[in-house]
């Protein structure tokens, strides 16, 4: 399982996913270092926040940016080597399907997580260097709105996962991922704006991604924080366990 995880590493620095990726995040986080205002995607309520929270906290409120970058590595990582017809090699009798996939999950979700630390605390370092105390926080400050995050991230990538192996096809996986979320929102907006089912709808869109990504990187009632992590931890356990489930007893094509 070592092994296929280092090949693993190995193969995903040679893609231009690895190279995308890094491109996207950096391009993002540099146009709010040169503008000093936070920047990103967003598909819920607009950025709200008060004026002691700095900019560079803010700007981690933003990273639903990171929803779409993630995409990346797991499409280069799992829906590829479906894509490509390679899996059938890389299962033999010496890794079998469960350790296959148990290596795949721990790598991606190990290589996006980091990855996502990575580039954050990467444009912590670059805004304080360039503009100094007045745009950044002190790093504990910085790392409790980031961190704060990293149980949703967890879910988002375990939901990517199971979803890579659910469809194969990369063309069916970036689909999905990248339209959902687009949906979600979309009809809970519909849904606002009609009596009768006003009151579902802000409860919908005060759990759609966006939103949640938001308010935990900065100030949420404890008890939307402990909802927002039940939420997290029960997508996380189940995409795997479907995902597991699924490709064990699942022929390959």
């Amino acid at each position: 399982m070592i092994n296929l995880m280092k090949a693993e590493l190995y193969r995903m620095t040679k893609s231009k996913g690895f190279y995308l990726f890094w491109l996207f995040a950096v391009i993002t986080f540099m146009i709010s270092v040169l503008y000093h205002e936070p920047g990103g995607i967003s598909l819920g309520a607009p950025l709200d926040y008060s004026d002691d929270i700095k900019m560079d906290v803010a700007q981690t409120a933003m990273n639903f940016s990171y929803y779409f970058f993630l995409i990346i590595p797991v499409f280069c990582i799992i829906s590829s080597e479906f894509s490509e017809h390679t899996i059938k090699n890389t299962i033999t009798s010496a890794i079998s399907r469960k350790k296959y996939f148990t290596a795949k999950y721990a790598f991606t979700l190990f290589y996006s997580l980091l990855s996502f630390l990575t580039a954050n605390y990467l444009f912590y370092f670059v805004n304080r260097i360039i503009n100094g105390s007045k745009y950044s926080s002190p790093v504990s400050d910085y790392s409790k709105a980031l961190f704060s995050q990293l149980p949703l991230f967890t879910a988002i990538v375990s939901l990517f996962i199971f979803l890579a192996f659910l469809f194969r096809k990369g063309a069916a996986f970036n689909a999905v991922t990248i339209i959902t979320p687009i949906a979600y929102t979309s009809i809970s907006l519909v849904l606002y704006g009609i009596e009768g089912t006003k009151k579902a709808a802000e409860k919908l869109l005060t759990y759609e991604i966006s939103t949640m990504i938001s308010r935990l990187a900065l100030e949420c009632t404890d008890s939307y924080r402990t909802k927002c992590y039940i939420i997290s931890i029960v997508v996380t356990v189940s995409s795997f366990v479907l995902g597991y489930v699924l490709f064990t007893k699942r022929e390959l094509e």
